[in-house]
């Protein structure tokens, strides 16, 4: 099978590379040359049909994981973040349908949900965005699921929660909390958590969600389909935090800083469907994940 993997230099793009490469023949599309070894790189930019057109040409399966991916961001820049998000997934969408395509698995996010009405989290909670990176995310899910009923290609939507990897960028001022947390720790440094510590996530390890989506490239008759894919462990910020600091055998406390304005209280992933259709279960725990991290 011939796999398109976007955003093949990212944390997640290139998880999922290393993932397929030994069992198909697996090609990237980055802005960056990737630096996972025995696939082809594709130096190029989904905002540009011609770059799109020669990386779709002959896969059979194309995963979109090329996204502008910061919520602070897409509240400074909103346009970037949709010529990206929106634009840069219909150029994917559109080609591949061009190109015969069988298969197009689209890497949504669990901010396309907004404020939680209740936890755990399903597929049929109602899609509310609070933040620009959130309603891109969330047109680009519904044009792909449109393609997928008016193209002769199956798509398949995989909304990931809170994903962490030691390949987060750590000197981005936009990288997550448990990114944050453990670079503080390292350097011997309280982490500090804005607002309470009591507002939860479902973290989930990068690895994890290229598993997922492992599975879903190579799942025939599940078309439409908009799967979650988290943990469906709910950890606080405050358990977090303080985790971290054992793990790394110090003796802190976590300092306090005022809440992120918008932040969302409790997110945590229902994982009955994607359970039963794909028999999926997570493979690292947080505390091995954070050991990695900290290592």
């Amino acid at each position: 099978m011939k796999v398109l993997v976007t955003g093949s230099s990212g944390q997640l793009g290139s998880y999922v590379c290393e993932r397929l490469r030994d069992r198909h023949d697996v090609r990237g599309l980055d802005l960056k040359e990737p630096t996972i070894a025995g696939m082809e790189a594709i130096v190029g930019d989904i905002r540009k049909r011609e770059d799109v057109r020669g990386a779709v040409a002959g896969a059979d399966v194309v995963v979109h994981c090329a996204a502008q991916v910061s919520v602070e961001r897409s509240m400074i820049d909103p346009i970037g973040d949709a010529e990206t998000n929106i634009l840069g997934t219909i150029n994917m969408l559109h080609e591949s349908a061009e190109a015969d395509v069988a298969r197009f698995v689209y890497v949504s996010s669990a901010a396309v949900l907004g404020n939680p009405k209740y936890v755990p989290l399903d597929e049929l909670h109602s899609t509310e965005p609070t933040s620009n990176y959130g309603a891109s995310k969330l047109a680009g899910e519904r044009f792909a699921l449109a393609y997928g009923h008016s193209h002769d290609v199956e798509v398949v939507a995989v909304r990931p929660f809170n994903f962490y990897s030691p390949r987060a960028d750590p000197s981005s001022p936009y990288s997550g909390v448990i990114t944050r947390f453990t670079e503080r720790v390292k350097k011997g440094r309280a982490p500090i958590i804005e607002g309470d510590g009591k507002q939860t996530r479902d973290f989930i390890h990068a690895s994890d969600v290229a598993a997922f989506i492992d599975i879903v490239a190579e799942k025939a008759g599940i078309s439409g389909e908009v799967l979650n894919c988290g943990s469906g462990v709910s950890t606080s910020v405050l358990e977090l935090a303080k985790l971290v600091i054992r793990l790394k055998r110090l003796d802190l406390e976590p300092e306090y800083a005022p809440p992120r304005k918008g932040d969302i209280r409790d997110s945590l992933a229902d994982m009955t469907k994607s359970t039963r259709i794909l028999g999926f279960s997570t493979a690292t725990t947080l505390e091995k994940g954070l050991s990695e991290m900290l290592r």
